[in-house]
């Protein structure tokens, strides 16, 4: 038995299939990650077009199997390409890392629409403003959060309560005060600035993103994201 589904989707990436097909996989609202065999979208003037560029975002209709995992796509039109991203070396890149982590977080039929808004809105940011560094840190944050490791930020040292605590604990998700933060490894030691930086990110609205953030911030945010979801540098550099 199969079944008609409409639903939103971002493509995550796509791969060859056969001499003139391609498979997509999609991230999508109403059935999570899948893929879809796009029947001669290899061949020119084929009916997808540029639908299936990386990062696009279309309204999908395709066809559910419930036996099989790669499912056939009928119509994609699209309702946010993204293109200036492609066109551009340095957001390519940005965008290239988003996707990858978007595929490692998602997993086959799990819905999480969260995660899918922060992306679809860090993509749109992306698209005028000038802190593409900024942004990619911003995703990989709350990402992590949205898959259920949500750092301890609105508290004081996670251990004992102290409010001046300004020191980062990768491994424990939290701010440790300075008696607390001997000895602990990866522990990041901030001035009040980038502390207040860190509590804001969780929840600033993407837009108002500007600039760069401290080098010691953005390396923070990439090994708690490495040590909470077990990945490598290769897939948060």
């Amino acid at each position: 038995m199969s079944r008609l589904v409409r639903s939103e989707g971002l493509v995550l990436r796509t791969r060859a299939f056969r001499e003139s097909s391609k498979i997509a996989t999609v991230l999508t609202r109403r059935t999570g990650r899948i893929d879809l065999l796009a029947r001669g979208a290899r061949k020119p003037g084929s009916r997808f077009g540029a639908a299936l560029e990386i990062g696009t975002e279309d309204s999908f209709i395709y066809y559910e199997r419930e036996t099989k995992t790669l499912w056939t796509l009928s119509s994609a039109d699209i309702l946010r390409s993204h293109q200036s991203l492609r066109e551009n070396p340095a957001t390519l890149t940005v965008l290239a890392r988003i996707l990858k982590l978007l595929y490692y977080l998602s997993q086959p039929g799990e819905v999480n629409n969260r995660l899918y808004n922060l992306t679809l809105a860090v993509l749109n940011a992306l698209e005028t403003s000038k802190a593409s560094d900024a942004l990619h840190d911003l995703f990989i944050w709350r990402a992590t959060a949205l898959s259920g490791y949500p750092p301890r930020i609105d508290e004081g040292c996670i251990v004992c309560g102290k409010s001046e605590a300004i020191n980062f604990s990768v491994s424990q998700g939290g701010f440790v005060c300075s008696e607390h933060s001997q000895g602990e490894k990866n522990v990041f030691r901030l001035n009040i600035q980038e502390r207040d930086i860190l509590v804001r990110l969780s929840d600033v609205p993407v837009g108002e993103i500007k600039g760069k953030l401290s080098s010691t911030l953005s390396r923070l945010i990439r090994q708690y994201a490495r040590y909470h979801l077990h990945a490598d540098e290769k897939l948060i550099p």
